[in-house]
């Protein structure tokens, strides 16, 4: 009787130690971490001497992730496919009885993706109970190896992203202004103007994206777009928005309807981004050779902006989603817009963080409109 009490008191240790075993690796900050968590636990879930953790490489052989109580130089020698005869190459590898293994697989999406062994002291018997338990330990276990690898898989990309546009955005905007003086060059033939026009659009829509995609990464790992908000006059940024519309695409007329006071504390280079990213979205997506509208109101304690352009309405489908990122609004002019899917999705954050909205109407007769409420004090938003 006294023998089954503390079995049973043995067990209820056990089971309570699985359930703080959740805690423990769900806030591990990296693989390694978790890993190290895995094998320490389970030892000391089954008072063994020696714990592996091991994970399936490129090659489908296994692999050493991390141990406790196992001299990490030899482990690492350790190679071999998953079959049959794995644990008794184990046991001999690890200079141990073949009974006082208990392995249990990892499964990641139906697939096996590793082991979790533990080394008993003997004598040892595996018991279904014993089973259940490594077999949650190691669930637990891969749930989270899986999801620390993709959020490490995920930061080193936009950390990637952000590297790599930084150091090509210096050349590019050289490639830019050097087309934008041709441009400006008198005597410059029709040949050759079209040209320079050509590279200048080219290294526009570069530089463009590079810098969506610059922000998009600084959105996702710091929460949002900065700002550093100054008093200036918006008439400064909508006068260089026209200018370069101009220059650029001068087929498309740009009507300006510009009144009332325009000064305000704003970032003044991000609001030229929004204006040149609405403008753009308006040439890109609206009818050949068509007009766009660019509305202008200084009201008493803010600042509405509106860009309207004719032609095809956005689906009513696609409008709870047209600001989110990697989304174009409307699918038939997805191959002319050449772009990301990001301008109007980072348009938006910067207007959130001077504490302003941004809204979309869409309709076949009316045409597109987007508007921008801009508070005259930019405060932080939700994202500033």
């Amino acid at each position: 009787m006294k023998s089954l009490i503390r079995s049973n008191e043995h067990r209820l240790q056990q089971i309570r130690k699985l359930t703080g075993v959740s805690r423990a690796i769900t806030y591990a900050a990296s693989l390694d971490e978790v890993s190290q968590l895995t094998v320490d636990l389970a030892a000391d879930l089954f008072e063994a001497e020696q714990a592996l953790l091991m994970v399936a490489t490129d090659t489908g052989l296994l692999a050493l992730r991390t141990s406790h109580g196992v001299d990490a130089a030899l482990a690492e020698r350790f190679h071999e496919p998953l079959n049959e005869a794995l644990v008794s190459r184990l046991a001999e590898f690890l200079d141990a009885r073949a009974e006082s293994l208990l392995t249990v697989p990892l499964v990641v999406a139906g697939a096996i993706n590793g082991l979790l062994v533990v080394v008993r002291r003997p004598p040892s018997t595996s018991t279904e109970e014993d089973e259940w338990l490594l077999s949650a330990l190691a669930d637990q276990a891969a749930v989270a190896l899986e999801k620390k690898r993709l959020d490490e898989l995920g930061e080193f990309r936009e950390q990637l992203i952000g590297i790599v546009g930084h150091d090509l955005v210096n050349p590019l905007s050289t490639i830019l202004i050097a087309g934008q003086l041709l441009l400006e060059h008198e005597g410059l033939g029709e040949y050759a103007t079209e040209l320079a026009r050509k590279i200048t659009g080219s290294a526009s829509l570069a530089v463009r994206l590079i810098e969506q995609l610059l922000d998009f990464t600084r959105s996702r790992l710091g929460g949002g777009i900065p700002i550093d908000p100054t008093p200036f006059d918006m008439n400064d940024v909508v006068r260089q928005v026209i200018g370069g519309t101009e220059l650029m695409h001068p087929d498309r007329p740009l009507n300006v309807d510009v009144k009332g006071d325009l000064t305000g504390v704003w970032d003044r280079d991000r609001m030229y981004q929004v204006l040149a990213n609405l403008v753009g979205n308006a040439v890109h997506h609206g009818e050949a050779r068509s007009s766009i509208d660019l509305r202008i109101d200084g009201r008493e304690t803010e600042v509405v902006i509106e860009v309207t352009n004719r032609g095809n309405a956005i689906p009513p489908a696609n409008l709870p989603f047209i600001f989110d990122p990697f989304r174009h609004g409307r699918a038939e002019h997805a191959s002319q817009t050449r772009g990301l899917g990001l301008g109007l999705f980072i348009a938006r954050q910067i207007i959130r963080s001077h504490g302003g909205s941004i809204a979309v109407i869409s309709s076949e007769r009316e045409g597109t409109t987007f508007c921008v409420r801009l508070p005259r004090t930019s405060g932080p938003g939700p994202y500033g």
